[in-house]
């Protein structure tokens, strides 16, 4: 049964690494209800994007380890339900529609 998922992913702050991200979500027909990407106010080099998913447990496994794969990507966490993603939109200092 699909559910709702939050997934944190942090990233160097490459061209087309967002484009690479969403990739993944696409080939595996996952369905993105929302998306923050922010650059880590320290360091202009690092970023990271907060997504908030809607798929079945056993695909959100696979898209955690397929994102973990590309070379940008340095942690990928996900968490069950909605809740976290207020959270951690409101942590990176994002409004949050």
């Amino acid at each position: 049964m699909k559910r709702d998922y939050t997934i944190e992913v942090a990233a160097d702050n490459n061209f087309s690494v967002l484009n690479r991200i969403i990739n993944v979500l696409n080939r595996r027909r996952v369905r993105i209800k929302q998306l923050v990407a922010h650059e880590d106010e320290h360091d202009f080099r690092k970023g990271g994007a907060t997504m908030l998913l809607h798929t079945t447990p056993e695909l959100i496994e696979k898209v955690k380890h397929q994102l973990e794969k590309l070379i940008e990507v340095e942690s990928a966490n996900f968490y069950e339900g909605s809740e976290v993603y207020l959270e951690l939109s409101v942590k990176n200092n994002q409004k949050v529609a």
